[in-house]
């Protein structure tokens, strides 16, 4: 197991967002949460990666609990790409190596690490273009990129494939598949799509109101 949570509540403003979900992701497994808008899900993912704190409930990273005191270290556990894909206004290869340069890995083992991540999301041959200039399918396979270069065992995606072109979200697919199977990467997906999360995951959250309603699988 890669990521627990335990009771888990989250209210903003008296609001409730979440409402007791206990969870728990497998090591290497696809998993999905499916729900309408407003059901929880982004800010399931983003307790998830930390971003968020509970209002009660644990978190937990490889059975050990997120505390104040392991919240930078587990931090590194898990890394997030949200549904608005944001590119700097430079390369993708300036772009993907971002975040292993503020890690002060070495150049050699940065452009071993990008170009590995940039043939898994089709990029490949594509370092030098401008990210900005990229459609909106190519800049989410960058973001991607980004966040698969750093190693992490948890990549969580904010709705990857909502507003694209079936062609484009058929390509974001078959990259969520190939780095689960290449890298290992435990990889969960918040969408609205039934058919994606009949296709694609192992596993399958149905959230309504806050509360995971029912698990299921995707066969």
């Amino acid at each position: 197991m890669i990521a627990e949570l335990r009771n888990v509540s989250k209210t903003f403003n008296g609001i409730t967002a979440l409402n007791n979900v206990s969870l728990e992701v497998n090591k290497g497994e696809i998993f999905a949460l499916l729900g309408p808008s407003g059901s929880g899900k982004t800010t399931l993912l983003k307790i998830m990666a930390l971003i968020e704190k509970p209002s009660s409930g644990e978190v937990y990273f490889n059975e050990e609990r997120v505390s104040d005191k392991n919240l930078q270290q587990m931090r590194m556990q898990a890394t997030m790409v949200f549904q608005k894909t944001v590119v700097f206004n430079t390369t993708i290869y300036n772009n993907v190596a971002y975040g292993l340069k503020l890690r002060k890995i070495p150049e050699n083992k940065i452009k071993e690490k990008v170009n590995d991540i940039l043939k898994i999301v089709k990029l490949e041959n594509f370092e030098k273009r401008l990210a900005n200039r990229l459609s909106g399918g190519e800049q989410q396979r960058v973001a991607l990129a980004r966040a698969l270069v750093l190693g992490a065992k948890l990549v969580l995606l904010d709705e990857p494939t909502a507003n694209l072109d079936p062609r484009n979200a058929a390509i974001i697919e078959e990259v969520i598949s190939t780095a689960n199977r290449d890298l290992g990467t435990a990889i969960v997906f918040a969408t609205h799509n039934i058919f994606q999360a009949r296709s694609l995951p192992q596993r399958i959250a149905l959230l309504k109101n806050g509360r995971i309603d029912q698990f299921g699988t995707s066969t």
